[in-house]
């Protein structure tokens, strides 16, 4: 009897045993699965990145090539719109003339008269004005710059491709338009050209700004 029970412990004992292996080897198997699907699954993720890069890279030289084309399209238009020309020209001039007679004033501070006749300063008077023009003129200046710099910075940052398509549509539709408008608005068109992009830049950089509040 003793015999018996001592064989139907051992018979148990190898049982459980054989069990232990069998859960241990369906254990490595589904490992081995789990790891070999998740190899599978990079692999495909690896392809899929593969072919989403490729994609837009594609997408990408095909906007640059048409970027270009238009570019050479809108600079064509230019050159053979004279309008255009002459207020690029006077964007040039118009400063180069007031700051040539800003500075014959330094030298000869004088007025008009009602007879549109030149009256000069007195010595001691003249001095005065002297200085406080070149106050202003400094004044005027460094606050200018520093509010220029601060937009150029702003600008800078939400500059992307969509400012470039606006610059180019708004150069080509001015380009092309500019006789017309020009007929019933005698504004430069280059000052025009300016105040589109930056109304466009302003309400982009009010959008971004209103985005991230909320």
């Amino acid at each position: 009897m003793q015999i018996q029970v001592n064989k139907s412990s051992v018979e148990a004992v190898d049982e459980a045993q054989k069990k232990q292996k069998e859960a241990k080897k369906k254990a490595r198997t589904i490992e081995y699965q789990f790891n070999k699907a998740q190899e599978e699954v990079k692999t495909v993720k690896k392809k899929t990145d593969c072919e989403i890069k490729k994609l837009k890279n594609e997408a990408k030289e095909k906007e640059t090539f048409w970027m270009r084309a238009y570019i050479i399209l809108v600079l064509l238009t230019v050159i053979k719109n004279t309008v255009f020309q002459k207020d690029l020209f006077a964007c040039i001039t118009v400063p180069l003339r007031f700051w040539y007679r800003y500075i014959e004033w330094l030298i000869h501070p004088s007025e008009l008269n009602i007879l549109g006749e030149r009256e000069y300063f007195s010595a001691g008077w003249s001095w005065f004005l002297r200085i406080m023009a070149i106050l202003i003129f400094l004044g005027l200046g460094i606050s200018s710059e520093i509010f220029v710099l601060r937009k150029i910075e702003q600008y800078r940052k939400a500059w992307d491709k969509y400012s470039i398509w606006i610059l180019l549509i708004s150069v080509s539709s001015i380009a092309v338009i500019g006789d017309v408008v020009r007929k019933y608005f005698p504004i430069n068109l280059i000052l025009l050209l300016g105040l589109i992009n930056i109304a466009a830049m302003e309400i982009k950089i009010y959008c971004h700004n209103k985005r991230e509040l909320h």
